[in-house]
């Protein structure tokens, strides 16, 4: 079992962040209880003696209320550095909590990379410190050795999309672009014309269907229906594709006025609107491929239902992919698939083709970056929890 640092947003912050389309997915840990002592406050962990440090080292004593996030924000000036702060200050084993009294080493060299939200809130300060006593749960600290990587990057979470419910709620959605006229198209039947960053545009939507201005906006296209690769009558949902981002400007009770922000395709007059998800990138040390003589793992399996590229691309290292396993499989960000193909042969095994890495996951389905090959993939590959 490769032992993943996950950072997951607790429930209760993600009921206005997370998508709609599934579950808010569970937590990665608890608060632990085994606490102890350490100088006037309780923690679990051991961190180092700051007079260990070197001499000069900036250093930061949490404080009730604080997230890793918002630290990296206050001292790196890009709350996206956070996993730098995290790393600079190993002892603490799971960015899920960390706890005031602690003292932070802070690294004035952080490098930004990418992640996709922040860590949550720092537990109570004072926990039941009683191992015996009524404590949550306990926890489930990272063992890995090495630096943890990012599975992917912010453009896989927020440029791909989900396959959702066929009939999602979006009320909200792009009317017209504020320069139509300069851009009409004498003579075509249809005006289908795209928009990119920068453009401004007029929204059928406002206060009442829950526009609020300087708020940004994720803008979703919806696509066909899914049906699985190997029960075409089974449908999978609707596949829902991130064209972009626009920020609200202004708005009254029915209509709304805003600026695309960033685009990942052109946007078309029609697309969705839907709150902006925070959503973490997980971090995790690619396990190793199972060998040829390796036994199923025996968890749950599946298919990949859908890939960047379509039904017929040979899938490879660096491309999403979509499977009809979710939460309700235990099926977690950070967690690893194993992919591979039944041989009809007499006798022999399956043929493992590669790894997905999770990134996000609804209720039935989820979406992974492959991460690792030995064989071109396609869709209605099967796949294993590793």
């Amino acid at each position: 079992m490769v032992s993943v640092r996950r950072v997951v947003i607790p429930v209760l912050l993600l009921v206005a962040a997370i998508p709609a389309f599934g579950a808010a997915p569970k937590s990665s840990s608890h608060p632990p209880r085994e606490l102890h002592l350490s100088g006037d406050h309780w923690t679990a962990y051991n961190p180092p003696d700051p007079a260990t440090w070197p001499a000069g080292s900036k250093t930061y004593t949490i404080k009730q209320g604080d997230t890793l996030w918002g630290l990296a924000q206050q001292f790196f000036k890009n709350a996206y550095s956070w996993p730098q702060l995290w790393e600079s200050n190993t002892w603490i084993t799971d960015a899920h909590w960390i706890y005031p009294g602690d003292v932070l080493l802070i690294d004035s060299e952080a490098v930004p990379i990418a992640a996709g939200g922040p860590p949550p809130l720092v537990p109570n300060p004072n926990p039941n410190p009683n191992p015996n006593g009524d404590a949550t749960a306990e926890a489930q600290p990272s063992a890995m050795s090495g630096r943890p990587l990012p599975i992917g990057t912010d453009a896989d979470i927020y440029c791909y999309g989900y396959i959702g419910d066929p009939a999602e709620p979006m009320p909200n959605s792009i009317q017209a672009w504020e320069d139509f006229e300069m851009r009409y198209q004498p003579g075509n039947i249809v005006q289908d014309i795209g928009g990119a960053a920068g453009d401004l545009v007029i929204l059928n939507g406002g206060t009442a269907t829950g526009l609020v201005a300087g708020d940004t906006y994720i803008i979703v296209q919806p696509g066909e229906l899914v049906t699985h690769p190997n029960k075409r009558t089974q449908i999978l949902g609707r596949e829902y594709e991130y064209s972009g981002q626009v920020r609200i400007l202004c708005a009254d009770d029915h209509h709304a006025r805003g600026i695309i922000t960033q685009s990942c395709d052109d946007i078309h007059v029609g697309a969705r609107l839907k709150p902006m998800p925070q959503i973490p990138i997980p971090l995790a040390r690619i396990p190793d491929m199972p060998e040829f003589c390796s036994s199923s793992s025996g968890k749950s399996k599946g298919y990949i239902v859908r890939a960047q590229g379509g039904w017929d691309t040979a899938l490879g290292e660096g491309l999403l992919v979509q499977v009809d396993l979710g939460q309700a499989d235990q099926l977690q960000p950070g967690d690893f698939l194993t992919v591979y193909r039944d041989n009809m042969g007499p006798g022999e095994k399956h043929q493992v083709l590669g790894q997905v890495g999770i990134l996000t996951t609804n209720a039935h389905t989820a979406t992974g970056k492959i991460v690792a090959m030995r064989y071109s993939m396609k869709v209605g590959d099967r796949v294993e929890i590793h």
